[in-house]
């Protein structure tokens, strides 16, 4: 084949297409999965709750601090978190910080504001309770 040829040179551009399409999902995925960790105060800034990640692909919830005198720091308050590609927000098991009754959570970052996780609990069939957890300066 001839330097310059038009076969190759499409080719070499699809390749690099591909690869920066890749690089761009890879990137995006691994930044959004890192922005949960950290700490993150209740809707109503009585507690704060650090969300770590315990394994490749599990997150973990605990209160770090609680103005709450029948909180107990370091009590674990979500489990099993993971990402859900297909449903694109984290899923796991809430549980009450006043009787340990667990629930299903669903997480995703507030489209208007980054720095905001809605926490939708299902309670009953009809009446889901969202919570608003806002990042916590560190």
């Amino acid at each position: 084949m001839e330097p310059g040829n038009s076969d190759d040179m499409i080719s070499t551009f699809m390749q690099k297409k591909l690869l920066l399409a890749f690089m761009f999902f890879v990137s995006v995925s691994a930044a959004f999965s890192q922005q949960i960790n950290g700490c993150w105060y209740s809707a109503d800034k009585t507690r704060v709750y650090e969300i770590k990640q315990t394994s490749d692909k599990s997150y973990t919830a605990i209160i770090k601090s609680s103005s709450r005198t029948a909180d107990s720091i370091g009590y674990e308050v979500i489990k099993d978190l993971v990402f859900n590609g297909k449903k694109q927000c984290y899923q796991g098991v809430i549980y009450a910080v006043s009787d340990g009754q667990p629930t299903s959570v669903k997480i995703t970052f507030d489209k208007n504001n980054l720095n905001r996780i809605l926490l939708k609990l299902n309670r009953l069939f009809f009446m889901d309770v969202v919570l608003n957890w806002d990042k916590a300066v560190e």
